[in-house]
């Protein structure tokens, strides 16, 4: 067996993909260590894999993305909200993880935004106790919003590097 790259190594793109990478990753991060509140969610590490490192995949348009985790954070805080008003988030964390990442997977399909990740941020809104859609602008979308905005940048570097 041998590991190879998936295509010719281009040092200009993997330099873009790195800082692309890095840069909302561990600004979110920054700001989630020096606040009280969430700001970074583990999913947001897949959907950087995907947009940053294979850009053309469906599952990285921005319509999956954002509508992905949008929906996704949907479904995780709805059944977090249900399970919490009838104090049976704590003892029943099972169910509830069962059901806000199959309505996720059901919301997606049926919208046609299938983005793996957002199952990680309808199972993170449970895992967390989101029981409010404050989570839903914050740290959701706010982080999904910053990854969509460096993804179009990095893709407009690389387009420029593509023409010289």
């Amino acid at each position: 067996m041998y590991f190879e790259p998936q295509g010719r190594t281009d040092l200009a793109k993997m330099v873009v993909m790195c800082v692309a990478t890095f840069v909302p990753i561990a600004f979110l991060a920054f700001i989630d260590q020096n606040s009280v509140d969430p700001y970074l969610i583990p999913s947001f590490g897949a959907t950087a894999v995907l947009v940053f490192a294979v850009p053309q995949a469906q599952f990285s348009r921005v319509k999956n993305v954002f509508f992905g985790h949008l929906f996704c954070a949907i479904c995780g805080i709805s059944v977090t909200i249900v399970f919490s008003y009838f104090g049976s988030l704590d003892v029943h964390m099972w169910i509830a993880a069962g059901m806000a990442v199959t309505l996720a997977i059901v919301a997606m399909y049926l919208t046609g935004t299938i983005h793996p990740p957002g199952g990680a941020t309808a199972l993170a809104c449970v895992l967390s106790g989101y029981d409010s859609f404050v989570y839903l602008v914050r740290p959701v979308m706010l982080g999904i919003v910053l990854l969509i905005i460096v993804g179009y940048v990095a893709d407009r570097v690389l387009k420029r590097f593509s023409e010289s």
